[in-house]
Order: structure tokens, then C-alpha cells, then sequence
């Protein structure tokens, strides 16, 4: 069973500042158990400006008679350096590309969709997650309202041939949450359901005539770890079990968080079954983890970023993914 040891920080400083910083750990990092990587980032100079992709989001493309993906990623006019910190504009600009995917995950087609314009702080959607739902595409992602300075959630059916319709959901019950982020979908026996947050676990589900997300159940009395666990990845079936990957802002010193992982795993009726202990995708200082699948070949395809800069895919088989599981 793989699982991380207790790290240290290596840095090097140049006149009293730190330029580099690598975790390094005892065990092996999970990207080299995949049985595939691939390196699907890109760039683009658009606006004037310099724009290097970013996180991701995949799903089966249901309505194509060969086996094929629908990846979307955003793509950023800014990028981290080595201690987490934003290089570039403090305009911050999102353009998500879509591509659609062979079976061996070579771009067939691509498509960009702008955002309606670049004047805000914060502009275009964010971390757009993707989810097939009754023959359906719905996206959910985070959106800065310049209304009310505040990012918040927005989510409706998605046409891949239109751009992203906006349509802000706010919740019904009480929230301590000032702004809105990682909201993630899952299919909850056949209903489209959300994890609103993870201790208690919040199920709720939007209700897209009212634009509002209302609370279905809660799920208490959690392992204390949970706590820190933040949606990352949709609820995915496989096994009659629903995986989701989530993560956690662990801090290595005053002002330096470091982005990690962990696989949380339920029965079809979201009964907590296991958890994986907490891991990194390739020992980067952030690493951002929003899409994961099962491939036709019933195997695990994750998508994750590091430095808010690189768009990489990685399979992995379910044998190993399982290895990862504590069950309780």
C-alpha cells in the first residue's frame, strides 16, 4: 500500500530570498504508477498577452460513435512560481479551451470560448468541471460577480458547440463560506447531486428554474481529516462505488501552503467505505487536480496542473487505485 512519509523542504536562497522549492517525500509519486502520461498543455498569445493552460476537466463524449473524450481547460494569462506565488497580470483572464479526444487521447478537434469581457479583477469562468448527467452535459465552475465582489457558483446544461450560458446558483441554507468555490458533481442513484462541502458532507442538489442549490442530507460524524478536504474531482462509478479525489491546503511555513491529495470512496448510497492517505501527483508545491473519469477500457484517467502553467493526463488501472484505500 502507497503512502506518503512525513516531508522536508529543500530550498535554495539567493540573497536571503527563496527561489526554489521542491517537497520531496519517502515514497514514490503517483504519477510514475500510471501506465500513461501525457503532457497536453499549450499556450497562446491572445489580448497582447501570454496565456499558458492550466487545470482540467474530462468526461465521455456519449454521442460519438468512436470512443471519445470531452476535455476542457482553462487557460490563464498567469502562472505560479516554484513558492506558489501569481507572475503575471493582477487582471486575471480565463479562456477555456474544449478539445475533443480520440481514444488514445489525441485532440480531434478544439474550440476556445472567451469570456464577454476583461475589465473585471477576475474575469471568465473558472475551474469549469464537466459532467455527463441522463444524457445530458452539465457544467459547474466559479465566476467573479462584480455586482457584489464576491466569486460564486455557476452551473446549467452545456452545449459543446455554444459557450458557457451564465447562470449564478446560490445556496438556500446558511453558509459560512463568503465566497463560493469547488462544488463538485456525482450521480446519486440516478439523481444529479452536489457535494457542497466535506465535514459535515453537505449533499445538495441546484435547482436550475430558481438558480439555487438546496440542502438534501448531511453526513456526520467524519474522520477529523475531513475537515481539511475540499472538492476537487466529480463523484465517478466504477465498481458500484463513487471515488472522488479532494484536496487539502497543508501549511509548510508562515505563507507557504502546499496543494495535496487524497481519494475518498462511498457506496452507490454515499455510505463512507475508505479513504487513500494524502499524495502527490509529482511533488510540486501546487498541484490542482478537477477532472477524472473512467475510461473506456475501465481504467482511471485523471487530469491535474502544476504551477497553474502545466495541463497533464495520467491513467492509471484500478488495482492500483484501490491499493491506495484505507477501508474502514
Amino acid at each position: 500500500m502507497f503512502f506518503l512519509n512525513k516531508k522536508k523542504i529543500n530550498s535554495i536562497s539567493i540573497n536571503g530570498k527563496y527561489d526554489k522549492v521542491i517537497i520531496y517525500n519517502k515514497s514514490k509519486k503517483i504519477s510514475k504508477m500510471a501506465i500513461f502520461n501525457k503532457n497536453i498543455s499549450s499556450f497562446c498569445k491572445v489580448y497582447n498577452k501570454l496565456f499558458n493552460s492550466s487545470s482540467s476537466s474530462i468526461i465521455k463524449k456519449l454521442d460519438s460513435i468512436e470512443p471519445q473524450y470531452i476535455i476542457n481547460t482553462r487557460i490563464v494569462n498567469y502562472y505560479l512560481n516554484n513558492l506558489g506565488k501569481s507572475v503575471g497580470s493582477k487582471n486575471v483572464i480565463t479562456i477555456n479551451k474544449i478539445d475533443i479526444l480520440d481514444k488514445n487521447f489525441n485532440i480531434v478537434k478544439s474550440k476556445y470560448l472567451f469570456p464577454d469581457n476583461i475589465n473585471k479583477k477576475y474575469n471568465g469562468f473558472e475551474d469549469i468541471r464537466l459532467f455527463n448527467s441522463n444524457n445530458k452535459i452539465y457544467y459547474i465552475g466559479s465566476y467573479y460577480n462584480a455586482n457584489n465582489n464576491k466569486i460564486q457558483i455557476v452551473s446549467n446544461e452545456f452545449n459543446i458547440d455554444e459557450n458557457f450560458q451564465l447562470k449564478i446558483i446560490t445556496p438556500t441554507f446558511k453558509t459560512t463560506f463568503n465566497w463560493e468555490k469547488n462544488w463538485v458533481f456525482f450521480d446519486n442513484n440516478g439523481e444529479l447531486n452536489i457535494i457542497y462541502k466535506w465535514s459535515p458532507i453537505y449533499i445538495c442538489k441546484i435547482n436550475y428554474e430558481e438558480n439555487t442549490l438546496n440542502l438534501v442530507k448531511s453526513i456526520e460524524n467524519l474522520p477529523a481529516i475531513f475537515e481539511k478536504f475540499r472538492g476537487s474531482t466529480n463523484g465517478v462509478l466504477y465498481d458500484n462505488k463513487i471515488w472522488f479525489i479532494v484536496h487539502q491546503q497543508i501549511e509548510i511555513s508562515n505563507n507557504l501552503k502546499s496543494y495535496e491529495h487524497n481519494i475518498v470512496v462511498f457506496d452507490k448510497n454515499m455510505n463512507l467505505m475508505g479513504y487513500s492517505d494524502t499524495f502527490k501527483f509529482e511533488n510540486w508545491l501546487i498541484e490542482f487536480c478537477i477532472g477524472m473519469e473512467i475510461t473506456y477500457l475501465n481504467r482511471f484517467v485523471i487530469t491535474y496542473s502544476t504551477l497553474d502553467k502545466t495541463t497533464k493526463l495520467a491513467v492509471f488501472t484500478p488495482d492500483y487505485i484501490n491499493s491506495l484505500i484505507q477501508y474502514i
